[in-house]
């Protein structure tokens, strides 16, 4: 587990440089980020931050998580394998991480 643990958080920084990149010549964090079409919900450098320390929140506290086992294995494995799989273009992303049945845009 401790490899997919190390993947997330190098995405999270990844997706945390990348937001304060864009932020830079913005007004603020709550001002909609490039490539969010008209009509599409709020995609602002706050949510990503946001989304960003939740996602650390879970990693740190995946041990705590009841690892009642499951298809794919024991829950903490699954939910991290879920949070992995929005990174799955890159490459970095390991085949073994899929989650059948998640939405593949």
């Amino acid at each position: 587990m401790a490899g997919i643990i190390e993947f997330l958080e190098a995405r999270i920084a990844e997706d945390e440089a990348a937001v304060r990149g864009f932020n830079t010549g913005m007004q603020g964090t709550d001002e909609q980020l490039p490539g969010a079409g008209p009509g599409a919900p709020p995609f602002t450098a706050a949510r990503v931050l946001a989304e960003c320390s939740a996602k650390r929140k879970i990693l740190g506290n995946v041990p705590l998580v009841t690892d009642v086992s499951a298809e794919m294995g024991g829950t903490s494995e699954y939910v991290l394998m879920c949070l992995a799989a929005v990174y799955r273009h890159h490459p970095d992303y390991q085949e073994g991480l899929a989650v059948e049945g998640l939405e593949q845009p």
